[in-house]
């Protein structure tokens, strides 16, 4: 028994082990700690919006490090501390970029190998603001709208849609009216010639933004061609994909409709049968408890192998006397040993 009790613990300590290396490996994964040491650098941005301490470095999609600390210099400019893998070589050339990392707002710094020189960046050492790119802020793509929308008159707005919910009713009359108040916000535009230059000033300099992340934008172009390319080459597939989807859901549905009145039928008995099973709950609930007196009495009748014992004390013969009524007649039996009265 003790070895069997030593086994039992080695297995349980194993167990515990290997639960305990798999738990540590999980934490490690999606916290994404590092180990080991690394190089710092810093990187000279005008904007950094979005990127946080902690947040990823990589290269050419692969993480190499982390975002370590970012500091406000007094020339209005940000420096961004950085730690990056020994194997990783940075030089003169090297540029750093901020670059969306999901579709929420999350950011990572991009390290690529410029045309620079190809002296080696040696720990420390900065990359110029000339080598860095902020992330595209897409705020300023919504607020360049904002003079537009502050020239325009909402009560104009209100009446020409009016007008031209009337118009397309039926009502023809109103058609004049339409084309008056289209008149009216025209002139309203006319005049606010100021402000609509300022909304162009403004989409120069978002396009301007977008020029500047050309490559980002190359790439996203290219990976949704080659997505679609992907499934266009699998069309065959998908389309028989849908075919048995909506195969196996109409097998479902004739199964379903052809078993409905069992469904319903065995709902209903089961229905009763609760019912039936409550209202005798006392006589089940008394069942119950003596089950396993029972069970353990059976149990001791059968401890010497898988059959019962029985033991003859008493034969007695019922005959029928005069009248009917029962004549018992004792043939054999005895009152001593298991068969003694208690």
């Amino acid at each position: 028994m003790t070895a069997n009790l030593r086994g039992v613990v080695w297995r349980l300590g194993v167990f515990l082990a290997a639960c305990l290396l798999a738990l540590v490996a999980t934490a490690v994964i999606f916290g994404e700690f590092r180990f080991g040491g690394g190089k710092s650098y810093n990187a000279e941005f005008t904007n950094v919006t979005g990127l946080k301490k902690g947040q990823m470095v990589r290269v050419a999609g692969v993480e190499v490090g982390k975002v370590e600390d970012i500091v406000v210099n007094p020339d209005a400019t940000v420096r961004v501390t950085f730690s990056a893998d020994p194997s990783v070589v940075l030089t003169e050339g090297s540029r750093a970029e901020i670059r969306y990392d999901d579709l929420i707002g999350g950011r990572y710094l991009a390290l690529d190998e410029g045309d620079g020189d190809a002296k080696i960046l040696a720990p420390g050492q900065t990359i110029p603001l000339a080598r860095t790119a902020p992330a595209l802020d897409l705020d300023s793509v919504t607020g360049g709208f904002q003079p537009l929308f502050r020239a325009l008159n909402p009560e104009q707005v209100n009446a020409l849609s009016g007008q031209l919910m009337a118009a397309l009713q039926g009502q023809g009359g109103t058609i004049g009216s339409f084309l008056n108040q289209a008149a009216a916000v025209t002139n309203t535009l006319a005049d606010r010639d100021l402000l609509i230059g300022q909304v162009i000033d403004n989409l120069n300099v978002v396009v301007g933004s977008l020029g500047g992340q050309g490559d980002q934008l190359d790439k996203a172009v290219t990976s949704v061609s080659e997505l679609v390319h992907g499934l266009a080459s699998r069309k065959t597939d998908i389309s028989n994909a849908v075919a048995y989807t909506n195969a196996a859901a109409g097998s479902i549905a004739d199964l379903l409709s052809q078993g409905r009145e069992s469904f319903k039928k065995v709902v209903l008995e089961t229905d009763r049968t609760a019912g039936n099973l409550m209202a005798e709950h006392d006589d089940i609930d008394a069942l119950l408890n003596v089950l396993p007196d029972k069970y353990r009495a059976i149990n001791r009748q059968a401890l010497y192998g898988g059959y019962f014992s029985f033991y003859l004390c008493e034969v007695v013969i019922k005959l029928n006397g005069k009248g009917g009524q029962p004549v018992y007649t004792r043939v054999a039996g005895q009152d001593t040993g298991r068969c003694a009265p208690k």
